[in-house]
């Protein structure tokens, strides 16, 4: 059809470990681990290059194990100041080559293109040639996903990393998506897979054997939107947003991790929670929000979820409110002596952050907390955090 509608979604291969390796051409080729901070016996990995990834080294290891993999991996302290600098210089690269762009994230961008093809020669002539100037200017990689909507570009792009390029037209998704897990999916998390696969939906062509009314009685709204998934005229999406429109604010913040390996002491389960608390406070704080409802959820061993919700007076972006109202919510589970294999904090119910504090006890937390913040987001991420995540961090 002339003129539908083409989005180009550009995901930067191992951004943080590609961009080091820019920098530093001496760690090209070789397996690169890009730490939390400088310590590297007590950080997780925040990036691997795809040398390390192949090793098996991923985000969210503790170093250790990675050197365990890997003794010679080459190892620096993540540089965000750096990373936001080249991505900054990736966003005004882009606006040259469509008015309408949207930044995902430090390493994610999605470009409206429609028509633009006549311009450029052809789509994929499009594409290319961005990737060849980003691989030109900056010495990395991307890799390109092209079709009709902002899921469909995401996907296409994940399918070819790294440094691949897809364009997947309309008539073509259901072939080309066919065996995609679920998974795979960007929006279909570990909660959700595991719903839809006691249901039996394991795949994308899975997903597409059910009707729209099937996935709202067992899901909700969100059903609907995964319904649309394997039936894309049914997505409901507008134009790419110009990129200085004033962000929207979130309707809930969440954090979660999957552990190495299952754990079953109460102090390391307190520890990861009091991770995930901080993580989730420390976004509050830049949305400049307060959450007054909790949802702590556990994923046991044998993968079953065991979950719990609290809508709590008094509002809060503090770590250390947070922690406690998930310790609550966790003291609330009938079972006990959990085997933790997977944790996830949300907080929702949002206010504008107040700093009018009665007690003087919030008021000081309030200072710690956004002194914390300046340091960590001057020197690095994790460059202070509380001495009861030390294990763990």
């Amino acid at each position: 059809m002339e003129n539908e509608r083409r989005i180009l979604h550009i995901d930067m291969d191992a951004f943080f470990a590609s961009v080091e390796q820019a920098y530093n051409p001496r760690l090209k080729g070789k397996p690169l681990i890009v730490g939390g901070r400088s310590d590297k016996q007590r950080t997780v990995v925040c990036a691997a290059s795809y040398e390390a990834k192949a090793l098996g080294i991923d985000s969210g290891m503790s170093t250790q194990q990675a050197l365990r993999i890997c003794p010679n991996a080459e190892f620096v302290c993540a540089d965000s100041a750096k990373y936001l600098y080249v991505s900054d210089q990736i966003s005004m690269m882009l606006k040259k080559y469509s008015p309408q762009i949207e930044q995902a994230s430090v390493d994610e961008f999605y470009l409206d293109i429609t028509g633009l093809d006549k311009m450029f020669g052809s789509y994929l002539d499009l594409g290319m040639q961005i990737k060849h100037e980003i691989q030109k200017r900056f010495s990395i990689t991307g890799s390109v996903g092209i079709s009709i909507n902002r899921l469909m570009s995401k996907i296409a792009s994940k399918l070819k990393k790294p440094d691949g390029m897809l364009i997947m037209q309309k008539e073509d998704i259901s072939s080309v998506l066919k065996d995609l897990p679920i998974n795979k999916i960007p929006g279909i998390g570990w909660s959700l897979t595991a719903r839809l696969q006691d249901l039996s939906i394991f795949s994308f062509s899975d997903m597409g054997k059910f009707s729209a009314d099937f996935y709202q009685k067992r899901f909700g709204k969100i059903g609907l939107w995964m319904y649309s998934v394997t039936h894309p005229e049914f997505l409901s999406e507008s134009s790419i947003d110009w990129i200085n429109q004033k962000p929207k604010l979130p309707k809930s913040i969440s954090h979660s991790y999957t552990l190495p390996s299952n754990i079953y002491a109460r102090n390391q389960v307190e520890a990861w929670i009091q991770l995930l608390a901080e993580m989730v406070s420390f976004r509050l704080r830049r949305h400049r929000l307060q959450a007054s409802t909790v949802h702590f959820l556990l994923r046991r061993f044998d993968m079953k979820f065991i979950a719990g919700e609290k809508n709590f007076k008094e509002y809060s972006n503090d770590s250390n409110q947070l922690f406690k109202r998930a310790l609550f919510i966790l003291d609330k589970f009938k079972e006990k002596n959990i085997e933790v294999r997977a944790l996830s904090l949300t907080v929702k119910k949002f206010i504008p952050a107040a700093n009018n504090f009665l007690l003087s006890e919030a008021q000081k937390r309030f200072k710690i907390s956004n002194a914390q913040d300046e340091i960590n987001q001057r020197f690095g991420d994790w460059t202070l955090y509380p001495a009861s995540i030390c294990s763990i961090v």
